[in-house]
């Protein structure tokens, strides 16, 4: 259980609000990907996090023209496959083999996924992705103006849906969230600006309240959060806020069973 955010470091700094950077959250790969925008097919490729730091690091990065565009900043990487909203379709997620450049697999999210944005102040984002320790999961926004988020798992490698969770966690005043050992957090700020605080978590089996935690903040940054992605093999949150790239580290403990 997340038991708060101890540091952050800007890793890099660009021009662009909205994008989304991460590594594969299952394999051993070091390479960084980096998707600018909300609307895009580029994908830029870095051998490592130094060459993502530095730019002028041998070798250049590869670069990826996919054959869609993504619609938000809510993708993942999982085991080579990159999962993305499908942009121009209200539910459509494609699984994209980085390797072969090919969409592997392609699915529709169920529960009226994709009519809403599922953060107010994440204007672009409609389906939201997030990988952790137990997979793949999906977070959209339920019916309504700022509707109660949905929490759904889907097997990755089938794109099947396992369970979907209506949460009391609403979309309002919200611009992000993680999924870290199978519980939801979701970010709040008022009116887009910090401070940046986890006031509504969610675990669908019951193990961890609200109660459990501590007050949970971010470090204060100027804007919203175009993106928070927890990277399971390294246990630390991926961010971007206002055209930088960050790293959250995370401090954690387990929870102690019931006696």
């Amino acid at each position: 259980m997340l038991m708060g955010v101890k540091s952050l470091k800007i890793v890099k700094k660009t021009m662009d609000t909205h994008g989304s950077w991460m590594k594969d959250a299952v394999s051993n790969s070091q390479k960084v990907y980096f998707l600018v925008g909300s609307r895009n097919k580029t994908v830029w490729e870095f051998a490592n996090m130094r060459a993502f730091m530095e730019d002028s690091t041998k070798p250049a990065p590869r670069k990826l023209i996919l054959t869609h565009s993504w619609q938000g900043t809510g993708q993942v990487i999982h085991k080579g496959f990159l999962f993305f909203h499908n942009q121009g379709t209200l539910n459509e997620i494609i699984k994209y083999n980085l390797q072969k450049r090919a969409v592997e697999d392609r699915m529709l999210l169920p529960g009226g996924a994709g009519r809403a944005l599922v953060y107010q102040h994440s204007p672009s984002t409609y389906i939201d992705l997030a990988v952790d320790e137990h997979g793949l999961w999906a977070i959209h926004s339920g019916p309504g103006v700022y509707g109660h988020l949905v929490l759904t798992k889907i097997e990755p490698g089938t794109l099947g849906v396992e369970y979907s969770w209506d949460t009391p966690c609403r979309s309002q005043d919200a611009e992000a969230s993680f999924v870290l050992c199978g519980v939801l957090y979701v970010v709040y700020s008022s009116g887009g600006h910090g401070p940046h605080r986890i006031t509504c978590v969610y675990d669908p089996l019951g193990n961890i309240s609200e109660d459990d935690l501590p007050k949970l903040f971010l470090p204060r940054r100027p804007r919203s959060h175009s993106m928070i992605h927890y990277n399971p093999r390294d246990k630390q949150l991926y961010a971007w806020n206002d055209g930088n790239q960050i790293i959250y580290k995370l401090q954690t403990k387990r929870k102690q069973p019931l006696e």
